[in-house]
């Protein structure tokens, strides 16, 4: 039982400061804590689909780990904007991801 309360401890200690030194170097993430206009999460899929860059979908789970429908919902608009199919396939949440499919794929 104590093994496992060191290695809870150690893990909190370890990853979590190294998921927030990787926040902390995203300009976008920065921005989106600090307003007050949409929720962080939701300003985060805004600023993704501005740029186009659908590898920056993933970082709304990374800083918002209950934020899966926020995170298909970058993924789909950034496959309908550029005409991706292939993107539908990076998102996790199932009824998103067909949705994304239907309007995407065709």
């Amino acid at each position: 039982m104590l093994f496992w309360i060191c290695l809870a401890t150690t893990w909190l200690l370890l990853i979590l400061p190294a998921t927030m030194v990787c926040a902390e170097d995203d300009p976008i993430y920065e921005k989106c804590i600090s307003q007050s206009d949409d929720p962080a999460p939701w300003c985060y899929q805004l600023e993704v689909k501005r740029i186009g860059d659908p590898d920056l979908c993933e970082n709304i789970l990374t800083y918002w780990p209950k934020a899966g429908g926020v995170h298909g919902q970058c993924y789909y608009e950034l496959a309908i904007q550029n005409k991706d199919c292939e993107l539908c396939k990076r998102i996790k949440d199932e009824q998103i991801r067909k949705m994304c499919e239907l309007d995407a794929c065709k």
